[in-house]
């Protein structure tokens, strides 16, 4: 199944993208998504999207822990966001 990935802010300018699309394993979840993207982007790159502090959307809907993905899903990147 595809996945689209979107990548905010600084998290972009890490990546190098500012979106990418995944194919992944049916109903997969957090770790095959988290997976597939060290192996599009290589450890060095991908590390910080597992950063603590950075927040993941699907379809629009902030996830807190683990989540299965669907086909045609959207999945957001989201740096932490500072105040000032």
């Amino acid at each position: 199944m595809n996945v689209e990935v979107l990548f905010f802010a600084s998290l972009r300018e890490l990546v190098g993208c500012t979106s990418i699309e995944l194919t992944l394993p049916d109903e997969a979840d957090r770790k095959d998504l988290m997976t597939q993207l060290q192996n599009e982007f290589g450890l060095e790159k991908a590390a910080p999207l597992f950063a603590e502090n950075v927040s993941i959307a699907v379809n629009r809907t902030l996830e807190k822990g683990g989540f299965i993905l669907q086909a045609g899903d959207e999945v957001a990147f989201l740096p932490p966001i500072t105040g000032g």
